[in-house]
This record gives C-alpha cells, sequence and structure tokens, in this order.
C-alpha cells in the first residue's frame, strides 16, 4: 500500500473516531439535563415541568411564576385581554363560543423568555376593573423586578412586611385605560426550596383524589409522597422540634401551591413538599379550602376603580384610603 493511501486510510479512520465522540456529546447534551416519566408524557427538564404534545414537541407547563388575568376579551387572534396578550397551546383548556367583548378569567404560566401561555380561558361574571395576580419570585427590590417583569412601584403601592431577593410573592397590578400598570400591591408567600434532581413550580390545584393530585394545565395526576411528620416539622441541632416553611394542611381545588416535584428510580414523577400560597395562614391557623373574595373602591377620590380581592387583602387597602363596596 503507497504512503498516500495509508494516510487517506488513517484520515477516514481519525474522521469516523470524532463523528464517534460528537454523536457521545449530543446524546449527552440531549438526555443530561431531562429525566422523563415512565411513559415519556411529562419531563423535569432545567427547573420546569414539561408534556410532550402530539406534534412530539415538549411544551411547558409548569415554572416557578403564574398569573391570574381577569377582564375584557379584545382578540382571539392574537388572544388579547385588556392590552395584555398571551399565547395557548395544545393544552390550553379554552371555553367554547368566546367572543371579543365578554369578560374572561385567564390563568397560566409565564416563561423563561417572559411569554405568557394560558392553562385556562373561561367567561367570569366578576365586574370589577381588570386586574391581575402574579405570583413569582423576587429578583430585585431596588428597583422591583419579579420573573423578569420590572415593577412600577410607587408611594402608594402597599408594601407588606419584608421583602428580600428570592421570595416567592403575589403581586396584584391593576391595568389602567391607557395600558400602562398600576402596582397596588405586593406580599410576601414563602422562601424558594431548591431539590437537586427536582423542579420547584407554582401550579393551581383543579382536584385531589387521594394521593392524586391533579394541577390546571398537567396532562395527568401527580402522587403526593409526604407523610406528616415528615411535613409538619422537623428537629433543630438541639434536638427541639421546629416548625418548616411547609405545613400539612388539606388540599382543595383552586389553591395556588409551591410544589417540589422530583422523578423516582421507577421514572415516576412525585410531590415531595407543597406549601399553599392563596390562603392566609395568620398565627399558625390552617388554612382554609376558598377565601371569600371582597369588592372595594380602590382610590375613591382619585381615578376610582372597583376591585375583588381576597378577605385578607382587604385590611391594608382600608388603611391606604379605599373604601368597601363598589365604586359608584
Amino acid at each position: 500500500m503507497s504512503t498516500n493511501k495509508k494516510s487517506k486510510s488513517r484520515l477516514l479512520v481519525l474522521v469516523g473516531y470524532l463523528c464517534l465522540i460528537v454523536s457521545l456529546l449530543a446524546c449527552a447534551v440531549v438526555g443530561g439535563g431531562a429525566q422523563l416519566s415512565e411513559d415519556e408524557s411529562l419531563r423535569v427538564d432545567d427547573g420546569v415541568i414539561e408534556v410532550q404534545g402530539e406534534n412530539g414537541d415538549w411544551v411547558t407547563v409548569a415554572g416557578n411564576a403564574t398569573f391570574e388575568l381577569v377582564g375584557e376579551l379584545e382578540s382571539t387572534d392574537p388572544w388579547t385581554v385588556t392590552g395584555t396578550t398571551f399565547e395557548t397551546n395544545e393544552l390550553t383548556q379554552i371555553e367554547a363560543d368566546l367572543q371579543a367583548g365578554d369578560l374572561v378569567r385567564v390563568r397560566g404560566t409565564v416563561l423563561e423568555d417572559d411569554t405568557w401561555v394560558a392553562y385556562s380561558i373561561e367567561t367570569t361574571e366578576e365586574t370589577t376593573d381588570p386586574i391581575i395576580i402574579l405570583i413569582s419570585i423576587v429578583e430585585s427590590v431596588d428597583p422591583w423586578v419579579v420573573n423578569g417583569i420590572e415593577l412600577n412601584v410607587t408611594t402608594e403601592t402597599e408594601i407588606q412586611d419584608e421583602i428580600t431577593e428570592g421570595m416567592i410573592v403575589r403581586v396584584e397590578i391593576l391595568l389602567l385605560n391607557d395600558g400602562t400598570w398600576e402596582v397596588l400591591s405586593i406580599a410576601p408567600l414563602g422562601e424558594l426550596s431548591e431539590t437537586s434532581g427536582c423542579a420547584t413550580v407554582v401550579a393551581t390545584i383543579v382536584s385531589v383524589n387521594g394521593d392524586e393530585v391533579q394541577f390546571l394545565g398537567w396532562p395527568t395526576s401527580v402522587k403526593l409522597e409526604i407523610s406528616e411528620g415528615e411535613n409538619d416539622q422537623g428537629e433543630d441541632e438541639d434536638g427541639e422540634d421546629e416548625q418548616e416553611d411547609t405545613i400539612t394542611v388539606t388540599l382543595s381545588a383552586d389553591q395556588v401551591v409551591l410544589a417540589v416535584v422530583c422523578v423516582s428510580e421507577d421514572d415516576q414523577l412525585f410531590i415531595v413538599k407543597i406549601t399553599i400560597l392563596n390562603q392566609n395562614n395568620d398565627e399558625g391557623e390552617t388554612p382554609s379550602s376558598g377565601e371569600e373574595k371582597v369588592l372595594i373602591c380602590h382610590k375613591p377620590n382619585k381615578n376610582a376603580h372597583t376591585l375583588s380581592l381576597p378577605q385578607s387583602a382587604i385590611p391594608a387597602h382600608l388603611a391606604h384610603g379605599d373604601i368597601l363596596g363598589p365604586c359608584p
């Protein structure tokens, strides 16, 4: 064999090895960051829960931010409610025969690229001014940034308790006629819990059947694997009982929760920790299954707006000059 032919043979072998290495690296990149459930319909990937749609694409169904928007439906292409545009996907539950002008409630998630994706769109009978409830992580307090959204906080914004970066908060936002936002209040809900190999997500409960929890926008239910002793309290270094952030409570529909979802050894998704975010839990009381909404007149003497808010939020609004009942 000539030297020329030997060189060509070696080159082909070298190229073959390089191709093999590239292929292995590609497989490692694709498979290293995601953990699939047994039926490969759900997966935990980089802190979010994703589901594989009919077209094979992976769609985010839960991350660490959720929103609820009540207002007038302006368009269905694109979907727009009171100046706020959001997307839908094949999992979005959309009430039939919706038309522009309908008063609707939209619930969904905010993705890392700031895209708002709806889980559900349905009509509502609330006759209040349009409002957004955003539950997410505080990234900065000077300026105020929550889930990548810079909030125009003013002296009239009610900041409840001491809030620091990394906290989960509930933000009430009033949508004004000129398309701008007025931040009504920011309230702390708890601390973000990081668990290796798991995803910490904010989700809304649709139903609970034994130890199976169905979240809004999720195609299947997830098993709750928390014993009362493990989830209720622990011990500090001195052996004394100490209260954990999460308490054992009765779960029910429409509760917004912070859930830590992991993948078991047999590739099943399960919940190892869950905290209710939209319930009042003052003085150690067990949260109730549904907090009654109250109508108030916000800023009655200047740019009055009627708002429907949880009862626990009413005292702070009254202290700020709002009055009970709808605006005249």
